[in-house]
């Protein structure tokens, strides 16, 4: 979330490459018009849809993306703006997008003119209580298991200090694309075990972090947010008790449980803030981090040989904003499954201040897979950047997401 206080709100022509539809539910469609060209789904066609805008999604942040058994991608946000049609966006907690190749839909609840958050409007109090995506995972080839932080503003105004409560999960339908009714997780509590999610012939493994970004500290986080512990459970038996990384070996008890995380960088420097994006690569585990979440300028990525660790940081490479470094911040950076050779990252972008902009939606870039190898260890350098931000342009009405 960061500096997320704005709507980036910008309507573009989509171009002739593209076809975005949007819907919202109980009745979403599966895909938008089937016309479109099938592009390869690459960085800059990415880069090309979100500027244009994500059908009725005119801004949104911390995405994730999840491919299907067959084929499409699902995509969740945090915080989105959805067009109202009245020139008003309008704040939803959660929003979501079915990808089938080049064809977008996005997902939402209420009406086109009364937007509401797509997973459990019902439950939410805009502003003051609300759910916010995590990771998941595909159950089976109809049923896609999301986990939830359960959020509450306790301070003054929204996300003056935005609180987990607990953690949630929900079961989508992958045909009609609508959200059951909120579930339990295997922890539910405000560790937040399923902000990252990986597999391996096994077991599934669940990584907390608390995500305890605001009001906490004179920065905003919370200590524990450099932090992240990791569970598991057998895949044959998803309803047996989690286990947990002590450090030395996997216990019942959730309290032993160690960080996981590399609290340094190469430098010697703090990382801080730690929202780690874990994936199985092969016979060995990567992850990308933007580390310290808006209060620094550099990803960092880290290659382990087993899911718990250890972590070694191979690269650290700068980030360059949307505009000036005193008016953009970026953060939460995801991998994104595409047709690309390498890996293709996502990082979620936004204004520090309360001013709308067109850079409130995440930017793609594709990283060559040296970048996790060790023999690159400890590169930081100036020259070798990651292109994910552009120039974007203000207007000059202030307004605040409260």
């Amino acid at each position: 979330m960061s500096a997320r206080f704005t709507a980036a709100v910008r309507w573009a022509a989509v171009t002739s490459l593209l076809a975005i539809g949007s819907v919202t539910a109980p009745h979403p469609a599966a895909a938008a018009s089937g016309d479109c060209l099938q592009q390869p789904t690459g960085a800059e066609s990415l880069n090309a849809v979100f500027d244009a805008g994500l059908g009725n999604i005119v801004g949104a942040d911390y995405q994730r993306a999840f491919e299907l058994a067959d084929g499409r991608v699902l995509w969740v946000f945090q915080d989105a703006f959805i067009d109202d049609g009245a020139g008003e966006p309008a704040l939803v907690h959660n929003a979501g997008a079915i990808q089938d190749g080049m064809c977008f839909t996005s997902l939402a609840g209420g009406t086109q003119t009364r937007p509401t958050s797509w997973i459990a409007p019902e439950q939410t109090n805009r502003f003051r209580h609300w759910y916010w995506p995590l990771d998941g995972y595909l159950q089976d080839a109809d049923t896609f298991v999301l986990y939830l932080a359960e959020m509450e503003e306790r301070g003054s105004a929204y996300l003056r200090n935005a609180t987990p409560l607990a953690t949630v999960s929900v079961e989508i339908d992958l045909d009609t694309m609508t959200a059951g009714k909120l579930g339990g997780a295997p922890n539910s509590t405000t560790d937040l075990y399923g902000f990252e999610v990986t597999t391996d012939d096994e077991y599934r493994y669940l990584y907390g972090q608390c995500h305890r970004q605001f009001g906490f500290a004179y920065l905003g986080h919370d200590e524990c947010a450099n932090l992240v512990h990791v569970a598991r459970q057998p895949l044959e038996q998803p309803n047996v008790p989690l286990e947990y990384w002590d450090g030395n070996d996997w216990t019942r008890n959730s309290r032993a449980a160690a960080n996981i995380a590399p609290l340094h960088a190469p430098d010697g420097k703090q990382r801080g803030a730690n929202p780690m994006q874990i994936e199985r690569d092969g016979d060995r585990w990567i992850a990308v981090t933007k580390a310290a979440d808006w209060w620094a300028n550099f990803v960092y990525f880290d290659v382990a040989p087993r899911p718990e660790g250890p972590w070694t940081t191979t690269a650290v490479l700068p980030v360059a904003n949307q505009g000036d470094p005193g008016e953009f911040s970026s953060y939460f950076v995801s991998f994104i499954p595409t047709s690309n050779e390498g890996r293709t990252i996502a990082i979620s972008n936004n204004r520090w201040d309360g001013r709308f902009s067109d850079g409130y939606h995440p930017t793609f870039t594709t990283v060559r897979p040296y970048v996790w190898f060790p023999r690159h260890a400890q590169m930081v350098t100036d020259d070798l950047w990651l292109p994910l931000g552009k120039p974007v342009h203000a207007t000059t009405t202030q307004k605040s997401k409260a």
